[in-house]
């Protein structure tokens, strides 16, 4: 399910907005996996200076595509990164591989890992499943609360900017705050048994996008890729059985899982 079906869509997505080579998906895939998946003994194992090789390999592969759309610009997302100015000045190359390499990542990682966790818990709950499987007009919501239910990601770590109180616990400026998504939509003030999947909860104010002005900018997209792929998935789920284990990601930041075995069993 990762990678034959949950990988695939958003990395030929990206690849394709971006403006990149369809073969080229898997490097988007492989940084990705070393860079979020920095804590899993199969990925970066922990290892800074394999952190690092990913960084530089990926910057100057960015790097190189920048030059050639300056050169010679397309109607691809790569060339407006490269090119567009802003009240008379570009993206310096720094910029340009860190904004570029925000989208590789946030682009794949978390659509990817929201559709397997989707369909894993479609598994778990037949009864939510076969009333996705007998009326697709509840898809808007099933992704809203499958986002809710997966929590793709589970935290960020922001600073204070001013010393503040919340909920009567002090904090001060400079202070690192860590905001667990993944707690507040489980929230029993906020959703009627939270520890329930309801595809029909509405309404459903959950963060797995984030708040504010860090709210996420692929929001629309990765609702519509999760949508499309529930839509062409929905006359199979119900044929659908797991034939192994279930293979997480060793990770504090992403809910994300590495393998997921199955396969679509009768008629």
């Amino acid at each position: 399910m990762v990678a034959d079906l949950a990988a695939e869509l958003p990395l030929m997505v990206l690849a394709d907005l971006l403006g990149l080579p369809r073969e080229d998906r898997h490097l988007l895939y492989q940084w990705s996996n070393n860079l979020v998946g920095f804590d899993d003994p199969e990925y970066g194992g922990g290892d800074v200076e394999a952190y690092r090789k990913t960084f530089f390999e990926a910057f100057q592969y960015a790097l190189s595509v920048a030059g050639e759309r300056r050169r010679a610009p397309r109607d691809d997302l790569m060339t407006l990164l490269a090119t567009s100015e802003v009240d008379g000045r570009r993206l310096t190359d720094r910029e340009f591989c860190n904004f570029w390499l925000l989208l590789v990542v946030a682009g794949n990682e978390t659509t990817r890992h929201l559709i397997t966790g989707s369909v894993l818990a479609l598994v778990d709950n037949p009864t939510q499943r076969e009333r996705l499987v007998a009326d697709d007009t509840l898809l808007p919501s099933a992704v809203d609360e499958l986002l809710r239910w997966v929590s793709p990601i589970m935290q960020f770590r922001r600073t204070a900017i001013e010393d503040t109180e919340l909920c009567g616990t002090p904090i001060a400026a400079g202070d690192k705050v860590v905001l667990w998504y993944a707690s507040a939509n489980r929230d029993a003030a906020v959703f009627e048994a939270p520890d329930e999947l309801r595809l029909h909860r509405n309404p459903n104010p959950h963060l797995s996008f984030g708040m504010g002005p860090h709210f996420c900018l692929g929001a629309h997209l990765a609702r519509l890729e999760a949508r499309t792929m529930l839509r062409e998935l929905a006359p199979h789920l119900s044929r659908f059985r797991l034939t192994g284990p279930v293979v997480r990601l060793e990770s504090n930041f992403v809910n994300g899982v590495k393998s997921l075995p199955g396969s679509f069993t009768g008629q």
